[in-house]
């Protein structure tokens, strides 16, 4: 490629920075093709690229003309993750928004959030662990002003207190802020999906019930002495007040998945075990399953009978003629639900909305034999009906199945 300049100067460029140039591979996205996620970890990436580029290379002479430009992207990454945190902590109802100006004040913004009882542990906790480079932050440059520019708005040599900043130290505490910053912005993010199951209470997140239900125990253990010791515990750890104790177990035993971990099972809405178990006895006869220790096998057409997939298809129609017969409209919608539950990993406490909208669904179809085909012809529906029959409330009849399908793989 010709020089940059030759090309202005020619008429060729018109902008020596934003020009498009069809390029696949090194076009960055930007702008309404970028995302605020890359801004919050470019600038921490580049702080630690440069670091690390500056010690393995041993640029000596680059010391202290790169010292500033580090320190800065380093600041102004966290900066942008903490005013990121805030937004999204709003978004789902669990902080509240900040009065006053946007700045720069990166003590501001993490004082804001910290003084909050963000209904969190995790989150509560990786905030607490930002709080020594929050502090040096604003101790130094209080306003992002110090690390860009020479002399600060006084007119004063900025960080004239300072004379020397160690850069393998510096590279150390780039680490550890990159890695604090990702467990705490990968924890908003999974917060955003827990809030659709909407089981949480004001000061405990999702994951905080299902953490209180392993140290509770089992609810008939709720009146031993040694519960007493669990729930103190429990407060502590999470630093709830009685009535905080209180609404965390309501909650618990208001969830169709979590309430399992206290010894509570949850009726289903119109299946019975007995007519789920007898579908999965007669699906296993059409798909038996492999021996637990079978290899992977490539399949060609030559290896293909024909005979055998004229045997399938007959036994497919002999198994939707079955179960269309078994089972009810609403029945086989429940099947349905819990089977793409337990698929997809879904929560089990979206059950009752799933079962809503699949029932309307079934309703307004007048190919019923599709629909049950569509679900009892997929070779993993026994593993997803296991694994939905957890979530929803079922864990014995889970149990049951896996011992079913365990009892029918032919011996080694």
């Amino acid at each position: 490629m010709p020089e940059m300049g030759e090309l202005l100067r020619d008429g060729v460029v018109h902008d020596p920075f934003f020009e498009t140039v069809n390029d696949g591979e090194w076009n960055a996205c930007i702008g309404k093709q970028g995302d605020e996620i890359n801004y919050v970890e470019g600038y921490m990436e580049a702080a630690q690229l440069l670091a690390d580029t500056l010690i393995a290379k041993k640029l000596y002479g680059s010391r202290d003309t790169l010292a500033m430009p580090i320190l800065y992207n380093a600041r102004h990454g966290l900066e942008l993750a903490l005013k990121y945190i805030l937004r999204e902590l709003v978004a789902i109802g669990m902080a509240r928004e900040r009065e006053g100006p946007i700045n720069h004040d990166v003590e501001g913004y993490w004082d804001h959030l910290s003084a909050q009882m963000i209904g969190d542990l995790a989150c509560r906790t990786h905030l607490a662990e930002l709080k020594p480079f929050v502090e040096s932050f604003t101790r130094h440059d209080i306003d992002g002003q110090e690390l860009r520019y020479f002399e600060n708005q006084e007119g004063k040599q900025s960080l004239e207190q300072l004379a020397v900043v160690n850069l393998h130290f510096v590279q150390a505490s780039i680490v550890e802020l990159r890695d604090i910053l990702g467990r705490l912005m990968d924890r908003v993010f999974r917060l955003s999906q827990e809030v659709v199951a909407g089981n949480s209470t004001k000061d405990c997140s999702r994951s905080d019930l299902i953490e209180i239900a392993g140290i509770v125990g089992a609810k008939s253990t709720w009146t031993e002495e040694a519960f007493i010791a669990r729930r103190a515990a429990t407060m502590e750890r999470f630093d709830l007040s009685s009535n905080g104790f209180s609404n965390a177990l309501a909650a618990i035993k208001a969830s169709r998945e979590i309430k399992v971990l206290i010894g509570l099972d949850t009726e289903l809405s119109y299946l019975t075990s007995e007519k789920i178990m007898e579908i999965a006895e007669i699906w296993l006869k059409v798909h038996p399953p492999a021996q637990s220790d079978e290899k992977p096998r490539v399949v060609n057409a030559a290896s293909v009978s024909f005979d055998e997939i004229m045997r399938y298809g007959d036994d497919m129609r002999e198994l939707n003629g079955a179960v269309l017969k078994m089972l009810s409209i609403e029945e086989f919608a429940e099947l349905q639900t819990i089977f793409y539950i337990g698929r997809d990993g879904l929560f089990g406490d979206q059950y009752a909305r799933l079962l809503d909208q699949t029932l309307t669904s079934h309703h307004r179809t007048e190919n019923r034999i599709a629909l049950v085909h569509h679900i009892l012809s997929k070779s993993n529906f026994i593993a997803g009906l296991v694994a939905g029959l957890r979530k929803v409330g079922q864990p014995k009849l889970a149990v049951a199945i896996a011992e079913l399908r365990d009892a029918a793989r032919p011996e080694a």
